[in-house]
């Protein structure tokens, strides 16, 4: 079945097909499938309807048999118990309403629309997916548990995603990600450079403190997908930033929140905006070159440093 409007396409295979390993992923994929409204690839699906049956199905009953822990007395029990179905036919999710995941699913969820995986070139495209079907998930006000699942998975999210597009430059080599523990405050992935290695802290939605412990008089740059375009128009806080030896800041320049939305703006244009209006020159790094940078312009960046294959010639001093 293709589940389709006029800008998306989504291929959901038919029951038929598919090779099922238990009557918990039977059911429930068989269950979704008959819903299908094939005009709508949007969440058109009530998830609250799992909770009294009137889905058709006992979800805490084929739960229970598929061995997953189901208590009422925790945080979404309800939840919980069709997380494992969706991690295994993520396309799913991109039909139901009133449901939050893991962050893998989301991901895997908005693979299954854009039809590939995640990479440097589509990072920022695949989080544009997910911030659009998340604005049509909820109709009804979320519960406070259901509240900070959502702003749990939205941060890890986030940070997956430039993760993963700085993965696809990991050689071991040249560029690897930081895993030993005694130094992970100073930043997430190193670049090996001249003078200094270039490190990259990932962050997801705010800058503040958390950007500024990774700074340790070293090159660094930061990334994330920040919604606050006033840590990056104070003067003290971007002062702040280069004092602990910050390059760059590669901010969204991409809707984001809701309110950019609404607007058609983003962080980026916002910090341009000020920039602008207030008749100030943006700020520039130590080396005389734009401290504020697209996002989207994080992969050509790093890739024309590795570009120069010796490492006795790759340097920080123009970045």
């Amino acid at each position: 079945m293709i589940v389709q409007n006029a800008s998306y396409s989504l291929q959901v295979t038919d029951p038929a097909s598919v090779n099922f390993t238990s009557p918990y992923y039977r059911q429930i994929y068989n269950t979704l499938y008959n819903r299908l409204d094939c005009n709508n690839p949007f969440p058109h699906i009530d998830f609250d309807d799992f909770k009294d049956c009137s889905i058709g199905i006992d979800i805490e009953a084929l739960a229970t048999a598929e061995g997953i822990s189901f208590s009422r007395s925790e945080k979404n029990p309800y939840q919980k118990s069709i997380i494992p179905f969706i991690e295994k036919y993520p396309v799913f999710y991109n039909f139901l309403k009133h449901l939050s995941v893991n962050g893998a699913a989301t991901i895997a969820s908005a693979e299954a629309v854009l039809q590939a995986t995640t990479g440097n070139s589509n990072f920022i495209e695949i989080k544009k997916i997910i911030d659009q079907w998340n604005q049509r998930r909820w109709i009804r006000e979320k519960d406070t548990s259901e509240r900070q699942s959502g702003v749990s998975v939205l941060g890890t999210v986030s940070e997956t995603l430039l993760e993963i597009a700085l993965a696809s430059f990991i050689d071991d080599v040249n560029f690897f990600k930081n895993n030993k523990s005694e130094v992970q405050s100073y930043g997430d992935f190193v670049l090996m450079c001249l003078p200094n290695n270039l490190w990259i802290s990932v962050k997801s939605n705010f800058a503040r403190e958390r950007l500024l412990a990774s700074g340790f008089t070293t090159d660094i740059i930061g990334a994330g997908f920040f919604t606050d375009d006033k840590e990056f128009t104070s003067g003290a806080k971007i002062r702040n930033f280069q004092k602990v030896g910050f390059l760059a800041m590669y901010v969204p320049d991409i809707p984001i929140s809701d309110e950019q939305v609404a607007n058609n703006t983003s962080t980026y244009d916002a910090i341009q905006a000020y920039y602008k209006n207030n008749n100030a020159p943006l700020p520039l790094n130590i080396n005389g070159t734009l401290f504020i940078r697209r996002l989207s312009s994080l992969s050509a960046d790093l890739s024309a440093l590795l570009k120069t294959a010796d490492v006795r010639k790759r340097v920080t001093i123009e970045f």
